[in-house]
């Protein structure tokens, strides 16, 4: 029995050994797993390593403690190997039970995006933010979410079809080159075997060119020898190509530089993952043949490409290097995104390049940029609120956010590489779409045509020849100077769609400037009417009293824009003329006048308007009230005498009154007879009659100096009653009168009448 109860133990050791043996060669096997994955990851065999992290992925979701390391693995997987579809389950399965990164958000989110879910973003940022609040990636999305929305409604007049159907490989970045494109295309294998790219599993792409018009010819047998169409179908062999991946390609207008993408021969290792970087290779059109020139920004610590030229010489581009928008730091190294930057090529120098700034860079990458003929800069980003994957977006550099171009060019996958014809509207880009497979797009919109001419005439309606009329793209800041000509229009000017313009006519010394905005929104032939009216005038004040009647001899104090002061008084016909400009420009002037209210008037700066070469005022005096009105009737005297008689003193108190609230006024008080009597006696009576009210004024406090007496006897009759002339009582009444005037100040003011005749 004892031996029976060992036989039983050592059973129970084997099954038991035997378990531990088992379960030690699945872990083993695990970890053998783990680590073939790994490196199929680290070489970017992601469409290899795919599989193998699925595996592991549902093993490890079966058990208590699953490991969730395993399917942000398999996430970055099927993303990285454009399966968006496993990228979008998985990433669910994460984000919804396991410990996640800050990548496996962006993943997800982005494969949703792909696989036409955008209805999920904002409820997948929601939940990403709650766990990385100062994600700045995921707060760049969450602030463009509106305009994310925005841009799934917007449309454009764009009508696109496939350009190339039946090809096996992929094919992006189309170029027009001779009767037909040169576009990049991985379905051929030129001058190597087993040339894979273990990323995608497919052959590494080569520049090739597709002619429109012998693809519509009938293959015959003899049209070209059997070995070349099957070593070198579709090849451009103008330059030798690389080992690794070369496009996309783009020509400078005069199609003498040639700018070519490839990967540098140097494999470059981060985070254990090896591979290329980008390269910019240039090549000039010499004695018609394409021979290499330096760009110096290549490096192997960046990458460098996707250069596009524009008719100035400046040339655009693609690179993470140092200078870039900063996407992360990770152990005190820095991250950078891919940033289009700007450098100039003239007389064989490169400028220093430019990074173009916030209002085209983001955090993530842009990519594929093109200046059209018009200066429009298009390319392609994720970012300024993608509707999925990379969208087209363009520019006009003018400091503005990019304008997403719409449906159908951009969709839920990634559209890039356009070309456009900005004079025909027809045009290339590249999209994943279809099975997320990239393939070439043909597109047509309408081109905008319009344009404007400037009509400029004075104000009657005289056309202004030759003159110059200066307008403003204020988009761009663009100035385009024209003249008229003998019908008074400029040439017509090209306009640019949406662009809003700055039309002045600054006028001269003789005609005032006039300024309109006009804004190119339809297709259509377009004439603006400037005005110009006249600049040099002449300024005539007319003071009247109330019922219109001029009033002369008021007295005018005039203030002007240099902070001086004139005085002087109105002619006979109640006015004042000047010219209203310079230093000594009048900006107001106050007006007095015995028995009537002061009054004041504006003088405007400029006078718009103005068809007339005199602008007319008008200053209107009220008459002051009873109590104040100095009633010179009332300065009576008894026949034959010069004594102020009582009433005529109340008079005389009204105006010490007046003279004392104006202390700058100097005022005549004069006395006139009848023509009866002696000349020589009537004028001696008349002195001293006057002289009697003026020292009565005196006595009342008022500076001599401010009072003048005359007497002018009968030599200023207001009526014929002139000597031996017969008249009755009441008309030589009528010349028995006393007068008030104010002086005229001593300062020499403007000869009205010789500026008149001017």
């Amino acid at each position: 029995m004892r031996y029976k109860a060992l036989d039983i133990s050592d059973m129970k050791i084997t099954i038991s050994l035997f378990f531990s043996i088992c379960i030690l060669n699945v872990a083993l096997a695990q970890e053998y797993k783990i680590k073939y994955a790994k490196d199929l990851s680290a070489q970017y065999r992601f469409v290899d390593a795919l599989p193998v992290w699925e595996e592991l992925a549902t093993s490890t979701l079966k058990t208590n403690s699953p490991n969730w390391e395993l399917l942000s693995k398999t996430v970055e997987a099927a993303y990285l190997s454009e399966n968006y579809r496993k990228a979008s389950t998985w990433g669910y399965k994460l984000v919804s039970k396991g410990k996640t990164i800050e990548q496996d958000w962006v993943y997800f989110l982005n494969a949703t995006q792909y696989i036409n879910q955008s209805s999920r973003t904002a409820g997948i940022l929601d939940s990403a933010l709650k766990v990385f609040p100062n994600s700045e990636w995921l707060n760049l999305r969450q602030s463009s979410l509106n305009q994310m929305q925005a841009n799934l409604g917007k449309a454009s007049e764009y009508a696109i079809r496939m350009y190339k159907k039946g090809s096996k490989g992929e094919e992006y970045g189309a170029f027009p080159y001779k009767t037909g494109i040169l576009f990049v295309s991985n379905e051929f294998n030129h001058s190597a075997a087993n040339r894979n790219y273990p990323r995608t599993g497919e052959f590494y792409s080569d520049i090739a060119f597709f002619d429109s018009i012998e693809a519509t010819k009938k293959s015959t047998v003899f049209q070209k020898p059997f070995w070349i169409d099957l070593l070198y179908k579709n090849q451009w062999r103008d330059i030798d190509r690389s080992k690794a991946h070369d496009g996309p390609i783009s020509f400078s207008p005069d199609k003498n530089l040639v700018f070519v993408t490839t990967n540098f021969s140097e494999k470059d290792k981060t985070d254990t993952v090896k591979y290329r970087r980008l390269q910019q290779r240039v090549y000039s059109l010499i004695n018609g043949t394409f021979t290499e020139i330096e760009f110096p920004f290549n490096s192997v610590n960046y990458s460098t490409g996707h250069a596009s030229m524009d008719e100035n010489g400046n040339v655009y581009f693609v690179s993470d290097r140092p200078g870039s928008m900063v996407q992360s730091i990770n152990n005190r190294d820095t991250v950078y995104s891919a940033d289009i930057w700007k450098t100039s090529y003239s007389g064989g120098e490169w400028s220093e390049p430019v990074n173009l700034g916030p209002s085209v860079n983001t955090i993530e990458d842009e990519l594929f940029p093109f200046i059209s003929n018009w200066g429009v800069l298009y390319f392609s980003s994720s970012a300024w609120g993608s509707i999925g994957g990379l969208d087209i977006f363009s520019s006009e550099l003018d400091g503005k956010n990019p304008e997403n171009i719409g449906v159908p060019l951009n969709s839920n996958a990634d559209d890039f590489s356009y070309y456009v014809n900005e004079e025909t509207g027809k045009g290339y880009f590249s999209s994943n779409r279809e099975m997320f497979k990239d393939r070439i797009y043909a597109f047509n919109k309408p081109v905008f045509q319009s344009d404007l001419v400037v009509s400029l005439a004075d104000c009657k309606g005289k056309s202004l020849r030759n003159q110059e009329v200066r307008i403003t793209d204020l988009n761009n800041g663009k100035i385009f100077e024209v003249k008229t000509n003998s019908k008074g229009e400029t040439e017509a000017l090209e306009l640019k769609r949406n662009h809003e313009y700055k039309v002045v006519y600054t006028g001269d010394k003789i005609m005032t400037a006039d300024s309109t905005v006009y804004k190119a929104v339809n297709p259509i032939s377009q004439k603006v009417n400037l005005k110009s009216f006249y600049n040099q005038y002449v300024s005539k004040l007319t003071v009247k009293d109330q019922s219109g009647i001029a009033l002369g001899d008021v007295r005018l104090n005039i203030f002007k824009s240099n902070g001086t002061t004139s005085k002087l008084n109105t002619n006979n016909s109640g006015t004042y003329v000047w010219r209203n400009e310079g230093t000594t420009r009048v900006d107001s002037i106050v007006a007095n006048f015995i028995n009537y209210d002061d009054a004041s008037i504006l003088i405007p700066a400029t006078v718009s308007g103005n068809c007339v070469d005199t602008v007319n005022y008008e200053l209107r005096l009220k008459m002051k009230s009873a109590d104040q009105f100095v009633n010179l009737d009332l300065i009576l005297y008894n026949f034959d005498k010069y004594f102020l008689r009582p009433e005529g003193k109340l008079e005389l108190d009204k105006l010490v009154a007046y003279m004392k609230s104006h202390p700058d006024l100097r005022v005549e008080l004069s006395s006139h007879t009848d023509s009866r009597g002696s000349d020589k006696y009537n004028l001696k009576l008349s002195k001293n009659r006057a002289k009697s009210c003026v020292d009565y004024i005196i006595s009342q406090g008022i500076d001599k100096k401010l009072i003048k007496a005359e007497g002018y006897g009968e030599t200023q009759l207001v009526n014929n009653c002139s000597n031996g002339v017969y008249c009755t009582v009441e008309q030589h009444q009528a010349n028995r009168r006393t007068e008030l005037k104010l002086i005229t100040p001593e300062e020499i003011e403007l000869d009205n009448e010789q500026l008149k005749s001017n």
